[in-house]
């Protein structure tokens, strides 16, 4: 019993920290602070400043992360209390936190479902209290905090992979990037539409968990299908079709089961990195971020219909057997003389 019991409690803890810090991500960092400053990029771009630095200084110091981490956890606990009000400094600090601790909770990912049911969660939780004014979201900030705090003491330091370590490719690294991107233009550009608005709007509530839940569940049972990469590109076509339709119910049934299958397939190629390239990876999270802010801002939404297009082509140009000839057959048959 006690045995089992200490075999437990880490993996609990650890799907609580993780599912408290993705929704800390969500409804203060990402959406949070954001809406507060209105979206006025003078006064919030210290956040990703200090992600993107907290990210780099965690590759130097990420074997220390059973102490570091609860360290980091708890300023930000002391931080969240004001973090609606938050200066510049204080920004900062709150991005360079986010940034040091979330490659070292993906390097500590070794079983993909509780990584998974810390989504559900997270997607549950994040989802049904959309609805709270950024100005209200104190209590939110420090529960988040709080729980993320108690439970990184009873997670287990994991300074090594116990499983196989993989390389990663540029090709792997800048079709993450893409996939951040879109979903990031697509969630940036809904928050800033009055018709197509759907996070915290009660009618769609019920609809955007299940969906949630739904496209976990899928992407999980399916995890080691070969075309999972093409799956996920049809998904994103589907949803920007979607979108540009006009129909807010469709959306709530599509939107969150592609950006739940997506986390999943891209938490599989995360959990096999060593912790560079993960660190490298999640770096790009910062950039697309950003990128798909400035394209919701900028009313240029045309620019994700282009990264979709991109990401097209080179999807299909990976797939297996696929030759580009065999759509042109007359191409096969024609001589070029001089």
């Amino acid at each position: 019993m006690k045995e089992t019991f200490k075999t437990v409690l880490p993996n609990v803890a650890f799907l609580l920290l993780f599912a408290s810090e993705f929704t800390y991500y969500l409804l203060i960092l990402q959406t949070g602070i954001v809406e507060y400053h209105h979206s006025l990029l003078s006064q919030i771009w210290m956040v990703p400043l200090g992600g993107m630095l907290g990210i780099i200084l965690s590759v130097y110091i990420y074997k220390k992360q059973q102490w570091l981490m609860a360290l980091l956890l708890f300023l930000q606990l002391l931080l969240s209390f004001s973090y609606a009000s938050a200066n510049g400094l204080e920004l900062f600090a709150l991005g360079l936190i986010s940034g040091l601790t979330a490659p070292m909770l993906l390097y500590r990912i070794e079983q993909l479902w509780i990584a998974v049911c810390a989504l559900a969660l997270s997607y549950a939780f994040g989802t049904a209290l959309f609805h709270v004014e950024a100005i209200a979201r104190t209590d939110l900030a420090l529960f988040l905090s709080a729980l993320a705090f108690i439970s990184a003491l009873f997670t287990q330091t994991r300074q090594h992979k116990s499983i196989s370590v993989e390389t990663v490719s540029l090709y792997t690294m800048g079709s993450v990037f893409l996939w951040l991107l879109l979903d990031a233009a697509l969630f940036e550009t809904l928050s800033r539409d009055s018709v197509m608005h759907l996070w915290g709007e009660s009618e769609f509530t019920l609809t955007i968990i299940l969906s949630h839940m739904a496209g976990l569940a899928a992407a999980y049972r399916l995890r080691n299908w070969a075309y999972a990469d093409m799956a996920l590109l049809v998904l994103f076509v589907l949803v920007y079709s979607v979108y540009s339709s006009g129909s807010s119910l469709m959306l709530s049934l599509v939107y969150p089961f592609v950006i739940s299958s997506y986390n999943v397939i891209i938490l599989m190629k995360l959990k096999r990195l060593a912790y560079l390239p993960l660190a490298a990876i999640s770096l790009s999270l910062w950039g697309a971020s950003g990128l798909g802010l400035l394209i919701a801002l900028s009313h240029t939404f045309a620019a994700a219909w282009a990264v979709l297009g991109v990401l097209a082509l080179s999807t299909l140009f990976k797939m297996p057997g696929f030759n580009l000839l065999s759509w042109f057959p007359n191409l096969k048959s024609t001589s070029f003389k001089g």
